[in-house]
């Protein structure tokens, strides 16, 4: 239990370091439903290895703007289920998001490394889903919400599932269009990360996933993940074998959106 207590703690602080708010005006920022701190310094160019698309995969996209609208660390599980062959197969996420707007740029790959050591660290026991309840209990500023899979709601005959960013129970529950805060993505590039293939997940570009010919959500109208540490299974499982949850800390990046002009 220490370990997490570890955790919550070095999570609780991503709002509140040097650069950052006091605790008052972050609560103040985030009753208006912006980012902590200005997000105008995070560019992805900057952080984005210049060989990225030539690792192999399929190339990720440019950015539609010159910053993000959100930035995020995003602590949880990805879960795998055992195929036939005796590999394991992607089976969604769930994790829970934090504003790291208020960290330097050059310090969110560090930070983002750090936790995730934590994250290791705490008991076997602890669920994604522990986290998430723990920081809906203490409902702070800088919990954005979650992150999870859901199926295809414009059809229903789509046997995929898709990633889904949903702010609608934190930061933006109290915005009158808490209904649309969330956004629903479909990849447009995979590439293995450029640090630890092997070990971290995939960073991806996504653009929102279309129902009846509309975006499904208003939260992004892109999203990137990177800085992947962890996330993969192991090579192969015994068929039969039950879900399998990794442990994952990475990051997103939320571009335009109806919160855009907001922050």
């Amino acid at each position: 239990m220490v370990s997490f207590t570890k955790l919550v703690s070095a999570l609780s602080l991503v709002g509140l370091g040097a650069t950052s708010p006091t605790l008052e005006s972050a609560r103040s920022l985030w009753a208006r439903h912006v980012s902590l701190c200005n997000t105008a310094k995070d560019n992805l160019t900057a952080i984005m290895p210049s060989d990225i698309n030539t690792r192999g995969g399929r190339p990720l996209l440019p950015p539609i703007a010159d910053a993000p609208t959100w930035v995020a660390l995003s602590v949880g599980v990805q879960n795998y289920t055992c195929s036939e062959d005796g590999t394991w197969a992607a089976f969604g996420a769930v994790t829970e998001l934090f504003d790291i707007s208020c960290i330097p740029l050059t310090a969110q790959a560090s930070f983002t490394t750090f936790v995730h050591d934590l994250w290791l660290a705490a008991p076997p026991e602890t669920t994604a889903l522990d986290l998430i309840a723990q920081f809906d209990k203490l409902n702070p500023p800088y919990a954005l919400g979650q992150h999870y899979f859901v199926p295809n709601r414009g059809n229903a005959s789509d046997p995929n599932i898709y990633a889904k960013w949903d702010f609608s129970s934190a930061v933006l529950k109290h915005d009158q269009n808490a209904k649309n805060a969330y956004a629903v993505g479909v990849r447009t590039g995979q590439v293995p990360s450029p640090d630890d293939p092997a070990h971290d997940a995939d960073w991806l570009s996504l653009t929102p996933l279309l129902v009846d010919g509309k975006p499904d959500g208003e939260l992004a109208d892109q999203v990137f993940r990177l800085h992947s540490n962890g996330g993969n299974p192991p090579d192969s499982c015994i068929p039969g074998s039950p879900v399998l949850s990794v442990k994952s800390i990475l990051n997103f990046w939320f571009y335009g959106g109806a919160w855009e002009s907001v922050n």
